[in-house]
Parts: C-alpha cells; sequence; structure tokens
C-alpha cells in the first residue's frame, strides 16, 4: 500500500478535526503506518522465503531446514515431489487400498503409508550373498508387529504366506535363515539397508515375497519374520497393461493338453545373448501362474535358434537360454527347481524354412514340452 495514498485523507482529517481528536488522528495514523510496513516485510518474506527438498525418510533433512525456517518439499529418491507424509503440515495419506490382516495376537509397533514412493523389493539371493532386488513404485504402506509370544517364526511366515495366496498373490521368492537368505555381510546389500527389515542378530527368520493383480492394482507385498518382529510392506502400482503378450496361463494348458507341447511367445534376449529383457517378465508370471495351478505338472524348456551361424555356437546359446529361462522361473518366481528341465535344440528342430527373415523369426523360440 502506497504511503502518499495513506497520509493525504489523514492530513486533510487533521486539518479539519478539532484539538481534541489529535491524540486519536495520532495513534490511528501510526496503526495504519504499522500495517503497512508489516505488509512490505511479509511481501519480502514471500519473496526471500527458501524451499529445500527432502527424500521422504530423510527426517535429518526436514528438521534441519525447518531449523533455517525452511519451506521443506518432499520427493522421493528418483526426485519427484510427492506429499508430505502423514503428520506433516497437516497432510494425512490416504489408507492403503490393499492390507494385509497381521498374524493374530500381534500388536502394531509402527504404521505409516506414503502416497507414493519405490521400494526396493527383495526378490532373490545372489551367489555371492547379495540381495537381488527390483523396484516397485505406488502407495507404499509399511506396518511393524510385535509378534505375540510363543509362536516360530514358520509358523507366523506359513500363515502370511498362506494368506497371501488366498487373496490371489503368487509367491515370487521365499526363504529362511542366514545361508538360504543372504544379505547379512557388511555390505550396501544387506536387509536394513535394501529393504528396510532388521534381520535380528540370531538366525531364525524368514522372508516371503508375492506379487499379483488386485482389481485395478499391481501389488507387490513383502514379509520379514524374526523371533520378536514381523515387517509387511506393501506396494499397490498401476496395473500392468495386459493383452501385450500372446499367451496366457490359460492358454498354455490348453495347447500343453492338446498337443503336448507350446511355443512360449513374449520371450525375449539380447541379440546372440542369452540374457532376458524385461518385457520377458510376463510371459514368465503366466508360465508360474500354470505351475501353480497344476502341482503335479513338470515340464521341459527347450531353446531353439534360426540357421544362421555356426551349428555349435547356436546349440551353446539354446541351451543358455532355455537355461535362463528355466532358472527365472526358479529364482523369480518359486517354481520348484525339480519340475523343471532344460535342453538347447540349436538349429536342429526348425518349424519354417531360415530363408526368410519372416522364417528365420519362426524358429528362433522357445518351447514348453510336457516330458
Amino acid at each position: 500500500m502506497s504511503r502518499r495514498l495513506v497520509y493525504l485523507p489523514l492530513a486533510l482529517l487533521f486539518a479539519a478535526a478539532p484539538a481534541a481528536a489529535q491524540d486519536f488522528g495520532d495513534s490511528l495514523k501510526r496503526t495504519v503506518q504499522r500495517a503497512a510496513e508489516s505488509e512490505v516485510r511479509n511481501a519480502a518474506d514471500r519473496e526471500t522465503r527458501r524451499v529445500t527438498r527432502c527424500v521422504l525418510g530423510d527426517e535429518r533433512c526436514a528438521r534441519d531446514a525447518r531449523a533455517r525456517g525452511d519451506e521443506v518439499q518432499y520427493t522421493d529418491r528418483r526426485g519427484r515431489d510427492v506429499a508430505a507424509p502423514a503428520g506433516v503440515a497437516g497432510q494425512p495419506a490416504p489408507a492403503a487400498a490393499f492390507r494385509v490382516e497381521p498374524y493374530a495376537g500381534s500388536s502394531v509397533r509402527e504404521d505409516d503409508t506414503l502416497a507414493f514412493d519405490a521400494y526396493d523389493f527383495v526378490v532373490a539371493r545372489e551367489s555371492n550373498g547379495d540381495l537381488r532386488s527390483r523396484t516397485v513404485e505406488g502407495r507404499v504402506t509399511r506396518t511393524l508387529y510385535n509378534n505375540p509370544s510363543g509362536r516360530s517364526t514358520l509358523e507366523i511366515a506359513r500363515n502370511y504366506e498362506d494368506a497371501l495366496r488366498g487373496r490371489g498373490l503368487r509367491i515370487v521368492h521365499q526363504c529362511a535363515g542366514r545361508e538360504a537368505c543372504g544379505g547379512t555381510g557388511n555390505r550396501a546389500s544387506n536387509w536394513n539397508d535394501v529393504a528396510g527389515m532388521n534381520i535380528g542378530v540370531g538366525g531364525d527368520f524368514r522372508y516371503v515375497a508375492a506379487e499379483g493383480t488386485v482389481g485395478a492394482s499391481q501389488v507387490s507385498v513383502a514379509v520379514m519374520v524374526n523371533k520378536q518382529r514381523t515387517w509387511v510392506t506393501v506396494v499397490e502400482g498401476a496395473a500392468m497393461q495386459t493383452g501385450q503378450v500372446g499367451v496366457n496361463a490359460d492358454a498354455l494348458a490348453a495347447d500343453l493338453a492338446a498337443g503336448g507341447k507350446v511355443r512360449l511367445d513374449g520371450i525375449y534376449f539380447d541379440t546372440g545373448k542369452a540374457t532376458l529383457k524385461a518385457e520377458s517378465r510376463a510371459a514368465l508370471a503366466e508360465v508360474a501362474e500354470l505351475m501353480r495351478r497344476d502341482p503335479a505338472l513338470q515340464l521341459e524348456i527347450v531353446g531353439h535358434t534360426d540357421g544362421v551361424g555356426d551349428d555349435t555356437v547356436n546349440l551353446r546359446l539354446s541351451e543358455s537360454r532355455a537355461l535362463a529361462v528355466r532358472s527365472a522361473l526358479v529364482v523369480e518366481h518359486g517354481v520348484a527347481d525339480r519340475r523343471l528341465r532344460s535342453r538347447g535344440a540349436g538349429e536342429t528342430e526348425p518349424v519354417a524354412p531360415n530363408d526368410s527373415e519372416a522364417g528365420r523369426a519362426l524358429n528362433r523360440r522357445v518351447e514348453l514340452v510336457k516330458p
């Protein structure tokens, strides 16, 4: 507000006012002047106000920023802005749509829901003992329970496993103890740093990881049970786009029943290598679902190549690719290794001539065969 505009009417007022009103006029003048000065200071504060960006969970960053008088903007670990966590700036996080009921008799120690975050979902143990994980994103709910007394880790973990299966999820990884679960050394790859779960000082702990589509959401659940506590982390993301793989568990079962073998579409490798691409995940999940539905089913995974190149090299490549599919089903999807075999046929079993790209593409394939 301009001081000229404030003082001009006041001057006219004072000129016409009787002397008895002079004190009131001075007081009013000072009040208006203070209001104008306060508005100027507030405007300057807004212009100079600093914003500190803190990753969700880094409360030291947020605490230090507030101590400096900065405004805090929360981000996920990839630098994207997210809502403030529950209890901050009056912005409660929404409740999770998918809830995992606790084991009977458990009590809640910690419970937190973030509207959006990234989480490292442990899906395997590497050969060197480190944890293999992949990042899943969405609404993240973390709950820590105190276990009831007199219950084993096996009983508690088994109940969670049964409950997850009952909700339509598939088990993608489970383990028990330090040797099988890994992640226990003095490395960056340990359970606490990777997954936010403390296995404790003893070796009696169990882990269960499950995934699936529930309603419109792709749900990932990680459960860690030690003698005293249980960690349950639920990530609800957008449902995977369907219809992108020309195969599903029902079609696989029908073709196997009809002809004893089926071409597994939707499996992709790097050119000339046995490295599975991420786009293969949906097809592998359908094979795992097929195996889950029929516990007696055993399969041979057969790799095939086209006729281009050295036949010995092609044979080895086909063997490696078949083994890669088998390993992914066992390690990432929890299929029992004894139910699967793998072999490579190289270029010896073509289904089309190799004199055109269309024919060669048909020959480069992975098949599931009932032994």
